[in-house]
């Protein structure tokens, strides 16, 4: 249980509280090496002077799935049996809304889905299926074979034509570019529709610079509809991506390098085109609906009129959303349709756009699948871990949100839902585990991090607000190093727009080149802020080389942390 604010003043006048010291266990327990593996790196932790590790292991979301072997359950609780009998508290991660990909392996349809809103099909001459009518023209000169028309209006330099093409016989080339080398085309676009976007390209040098293509809306430039990162490749690699166009009638699609670079990148056949159905969701809060597009109270029937599309992507599948872009299903009719052929009708539905880094997709806030999967991930979790351990709510870079109908309907902001959908899961998982403490990640509940008042990649509204759902006894994971004193204070109680206190513990590291001085830092940062019960070794490269460096610097910094209590 947390430590109240007034009773750690108290704590802080009589005793002064032990650090905690934790660090952030990755693996992936599903083999007997594995389990030697984790046990080897535990001796390591608590020969540094550990107290604590959070286990961030994507197997807590596998736990009594169909697909998962039970042995893996036995494989992990005997590490974190192990971890105890080192005096390690052990921590679980359950609830894993923005990384979600793991539990949507079971029922991908769950995913938080964009609408998409009057698509136009046309039947075929032959009466059996629709096609979609594409309502974009195409992109000017996408292919570059007209030099440098329809692209170069930027102005910046190291922007070439160059022979060396991917089809026919021109492309484009940025080699060495001393600053920006973007190329640029404007262009109008249907609200609410999917698109699919194509290239090749080649990208060649020791220091690219992050060369990127880049899909906004011109009247909002924090709007992004779709943003790549080109990865080096020697040959040439043919991509496609799909986005949503959200409530934009004017995109913007740049591409090239932003700063500088060393290196050569290539660019060709850049084409753009309206699409349809990719993975099209099909639940209770996402309805599919076809329609007469010129009397839309016409509504055509499932079963007898269209036979419901069906993305086979879309199947219980691990890993669950393994592409960004796919070739949409096909749309068939029935025999009994009413459809004619070359009539033309519309579509309303929803479909997922996965994120096109890691192809990542959350959880719809709403979805009472997802709240099934739940209850049963805690009652799989009890069964597991140790008494005393803890358990951490993995709600973290919610880059969807607030779109599909089930959500829509609750007449909620992003941070309103968000906070609603806290408070519920939270209960399912105390009823479950009434005797273990739950930790929350900052970012999504935190105004100095993502729950801002401002635009959040697909997002419908903010997640500003979302704070609100956290009761006083949830801890906070803190990772804002970037903000650490604003947000640590958000948190304490001290904060006018959030006055309720909470523990919390500063989730450092992240790779610093000096770990001890990083320690130091963390801590310094929180000076006079109370409530701070200690550090967590944070690494996503998995690199435990300096456990020791950093323990160091926060048992050195832990006195004058608690000395700066005392002084407030």
């Amino acid at each position: 249980m947390a430590v109240g604010f007034a009773a750690q003043s108290l704590l802080v006048a009589s005793e002064p509280p032990k650090l905690e010291l934790w660090y952030q266990h990755a693996s992936f327990i599903n083999s007997d090496d594995r389990v030697r593996e984790s046990k080897e790196l535990i001796d390591k932790a608590v020969a540094a002077g550990y107290t604590g590790a959070l286990f961030w292991d994507s197997s807590w979301f596998m736990m009594g799935n169909k697909d998962w072997d039970p042995d893996n359950e036995d494989r992990l609780k005997e590490v974190l049996k192990y971890a105890k009998h080192r005096h390690l508290k052990t921590v679980a991660e359950a609830a894993p809304y923005g990384w979600s990909n793991d539990v949507l392996a079971v029922n991908p349809n769950w995913g938080e889905a964009q609408r998409v809103v009057g698509a136009q099909f046309q039947v075929t001459a032959d009466g059996k299926s629709l096609q979609l009518k594409n309502s974009f023209p195409g992109l000017v000169n996408g292919d570059f074979e007209s030099g440098k028309t329809g692209w170069f209006e930027m102005g910046d330099p190291n922007l070439e034509i160059t022979p060396d093409a991917h089809g026919g016989h021109s492309a484009l080339a940025i080699v060495d570019p001393p600053g920006n080398a973007r190329i640029t085309q404007t262009f109008s676009v249907q609200p609410w529709r999917q698109y699919h976007l194509s290239f090749a390209y080649k990208a060649v040098g020791p220091q690219l610079g992050g060369p990127m293509v880049l899909v906004m809306d011109p009247t909002s430039p924090d709007v992004k509809r779709l943003e790549v990162y080109l990865k080096e490749a020697k040959n040439w690699v043919e991509s496609d991506y799909l986005f949503n166009s959200g409530s934009s009638t004017t995109l913007r699609i740049y591409a090239g390098v932003w700063g500088g670079a060393r290196g050569t990148i290539e660019l060709d056949d850049i084409k753009l085109e309206e699409t349809d159905l990719v993975w099209v969701t099909h639940r209770q809060g996402a309805p599919f609906k076809l329609y007469d597009p010129q009397d839309p109270s016409k509504v055509y029937t499932a079963g007898s009129d269209y036979n419901e599309p069906i993305d086979p992507d879309m199947a219980p599948h691990r890993p669950s959303f393994h592409n960004i872009f796919h070739w949409p299903p096909p749309f068939t009719l029935p025999s009994t349709t009413q459809l004619k052929p070359g009539q033309i009708v519309a579509a309303d539905y929803y479909a997922i756009t996965p994120m096109t880094f890691s192809n990542q997709v959350g959880m719809c806030l709403t979805e009472p699948g997802t709240f099934r999967w739940l209850a049963k991930n805690a009652n799989e979790i009890k069964k597991v871990v140790p008494s005393g351990s803890d358990v951490l709510l993995y709600y973290d870079e919610m880059r969807q949100g607030n779109s599909c109908a089930g959500c829509r309907a609750m007449n909620m902001s992003a941070g309103e839902l968000l906070a609603w959908n806290f408070r519920k899961t939270y209960g399912i998982y105390h009823e479950a585990l009434s005797e273990n403490s739950v930790w929350v990640w900052n970012d999504m509940f935190d105004k100095y991090h993502n729950a801002h008042g401002g635009t959040f990649y697909q997002v419908e509204s903010n997640w500003e607000g979302s704070w609100k759902g956290l009761p006083p006894e949830v801890s906070i994971m803190n990772w804002n190093l970037g903000r650490l004193k604003e947000s640590l204070t958000f948190f304490s109680g001290l904060d006018p727009e959030q006055p309720i206190h909470h523990d919390q513990m500063i989730a450092g590291f992240y790779e610093k080149p000096d770990a001890n001085a990083e320690a130091r830092q963390e801590l310094h940062d929180a000076a006079g802020i109370p409530g701070i019960r200690g550090v967590m070794y944070t690494t996503w490269e998995n690199n435990y080389s300096k456990l020791k460096d950093y323990a160091d610097g926060a048992r050195a910094a832990w006195p004058a942390y608690l000395d700066s209590l005392q002084k407030k």
